[in-house]
């Protein structure tokens, strides 16, 4: 089977326990890491968000990520429920880019799934997304081109109740989740598809990634 190059083949392999170890991924103490600054958070009906390369350290090796305004994960994006949001994505990468809402209902032209109605952001080009939030809850954006999820590009977005919540709280946590190599995610997805795993993986339901 010849398999393209794409975040969900990525997710495929890694869901598979001892894949990381057995490929010498992730092999440093998980208690060593570095902490990374709670992301921005940003709220409001207009924003602007950029798309490039930011220098990271997060196991005490510096390396590059694609980041969204410079941060990873990307800001926050708080909406309310019955605004019409308006997003401008610049590209500062040397190649295509995209944000896909995840879970958000909008028109198709503003799902950002490049091939599909949807051409990218290329090198330099800004994309304004308008639409309007038809839906509340908690909700996340990545990237939809290449591995620049798996690089850094994602954040969560946080979609406010038209009428106020129903129970008082002192504070709001936003969790998000997410691995991180130092590797290139290419060349670990090269290796994970010259590895016996992967092909079992894509012809097994299980250890898949809901809603990816």
């Amino acid at each position: 089977m010849q398999l393209k190059t794409s975040r969900r083949t990525f997710l495929k392999g890694l869901t598979l326990s001892g894949v990381a170890g057995s490929l010498g991924v992730w092999s440093f103490n998980a208690r060593s890491t570095l902490s990374l600054p709670p992301a921005a958070s940003l709220q409001g009906t207009n924003f602007d968000l950029t798309i490039g390369e930011t220098a990271v350290n997060i196991t005490g090796s510096e390396r590059q990520a694609k980041t969204i305004n410079g941060g990873l994960p990307g800001p926050t994006l708080r909406w309310k429920e019955g605004d019409t949001i308006t997003l401008r994505v610049k590209n500062r990468l040397d190649e295509q880019t995209s944000i896909h809402w995840h879970g958000i209902i909008l028109p198709a032209n503003m799902d950002g799934v490049p091939g599909l109605s949807f051409t990218g952001i290329e090198p330099d080009d800004t994309y304004v997304y308008t639409f309007r939030v038809r839906q509340n809850g908690t909700y996340w954006y990545h990237s939809h081109s290449g591995l620049q999820e798996q690089e850094g590009v994602y954040g969560a977005i946080i979609i406010d109740a038209r009428e106020p919540e129903p129970f008082a709280y002192d504070r709001e946590y936003v969790v998000m989740l997410s691995d991180w190599t130092d590797e290139n995610p290419h060349s670990l997805l090269k290796k994970l598809k010259n590895s016996r795993i992967i092909t079992i993986s894509i012809n097994r339901p299980w250890g898949l990634f809901s809603g990816m």
